[in-house]
């Protein structure tokens, strides 16, 4: 079997991912299937009460997608916002989401799993028949390698109205313990050739990261952290047998699985500059200041450029935007600025691994 060439990174679908995406050239664009984390309000700690209501928290949603990801499908899970939660005309907020997409004829599959409750199962299954694209089915390796799993899955996709052919599975291994990888390999290997569902499905994706949840143990200047959800990849094909299926790949961009929940007043990184290379990022890191912290990012910037790892101003829109910081003629920016450079220019650098490791 081929080595499928499409990406699927996992976004929160914060300011700085959705500018990410807009900026992405056409050829990355079409070979880039996100899977978008819907986000509930922040939570206003000083009035100890969410910033919004769910109604408009999600009703620009839509209008985001269309804005900055038309034409192009993409893969939308509730996971993250609370399951008691409904819009203030009682739908559920996967429906509301959905029902806007159908309206402004936008290609999205909603995102469920086993464990979801019953009304989060029930809005899935009136999406899959006003709109017929399938479903996407979430899964940790422990629920794959259940031997009851087959079955679970046979009564979720029974349940919702989709057949096996329609399901895009996405085998999530968070944040794994890579060391040692070759057992790793081994089971991960072990579920995909198990045949069944993994077969049948419309497509399979590991999804995985080893990005760290703070960056604090990093050294000011440059460090260097391995890609080790890419580096599994690449194993795991080489790995797997003729008969299993090969699955595509994703990861969670430049992002940790948690991501801070805490009062943002108090929660102050140091400015830095992360950058995908061959196999690892590269992270420019500066001591934080009590003010004027943008004021680092073109030193941070130079030194990217200056490693030898850099790819050339040329080959995404967030190289291009670095090699403008570092020569002046672009603003020093914020942390939304640096958010959309890092992910726009690290889903272009997927794009072409990918490229490069199935020939394509």
């Amino acid at each position: 079997m081929a080595i499928p060439n499409y990406y699927v990174p996992l976004l929160r679908w914060r300011a700085g991912e959705y500018r990410a995406i807009k900026r992405l050239s056409d050829p990355c664009r079409q070979r880039t299937v996100p899977l978008i984390e819907v986000l509930p309000p922040d939570y206003d700690f000083a009035l100890r009460q969410p910033k919004k209501h769910i109604d408009e928290q999600l009703k620009p949603f839509g209008k985001q997608i269309e804005d900055h990801w038309p034409s192009r499908p993409a893969l939308v899970d509730a996971v993250q916002i609370d399951a008691p939660t409904r819009m203030s005309d009682g739908r559920h907020p996967l429906t509301f989401i959905f029902d806007d997409a159908r309206a402004r004829e936008l290609a999205l599959v909603p995102v469920t799993a086993l464990d979801r409750d019953t009304a989060y199962q029930h809005s899935v299954a009136g999406i899959v028949a006003a709109d017929g694209r399938g479903i996407g089915l979430r899964c940790g390796l422990e629920e794959a390698l259940d031997p009851d799993f087959e079955m679970h899955v046979s009564a979720l996709t029974a349940h919702v109205g989709c057949p096996a052919d329609a399901v895009d599975i996405l085998l999530d291994l968070g944040s794994p313990q890579f060391d040692p990888q070759n057992p790793l390999i081994a089971i991960v290997a072990s579920a995909l050739a198990s045949g069944g569902i993994f077969l049948s499905a419309r497509s399979v994706t590991i999804l995985a990261t080893s990005f760290p949840d703070s960056l604090t143990s990093l050294q000011f200047g440059l460090d260097v952290l391995p890609r080790r959800e890419w580096l599994l990849y690449k194993a795991l094909m080489a790995a797997l047998p003729a008969v299993a299926r090969r699955p595509g790949f994703g990861d969670y961009a430049v992002a940790a699985v948690e991501f801070p929940k805490g009062d943002m007043r108090f929660m102050r990184g140091s400015p830095n500059v992360r950058y995908a290379i061959d196999d690892a990022w590269l992270i420019a890191k500066a001591k934080r200041q009590k003010s004027n912290n943008n004021h680092a990012y073109p030193g941070l910037c130079g030194a990217i450029i200056a490693s030898g790892r850099f790819a050339g101003a040329a080959f995404s829109e967030g190289s291009r935007y670095i090699d403008g910081c570092c020569l002046g003629t672009e603003k020093m920016g914020n942390p939304t600025t640096w958010k959309w450079v890092a992910t726009n220019h690290h889903i272009t650098k997927v794009v072409a691994d990918l490229a490069t490791l199935s020939g394509t």
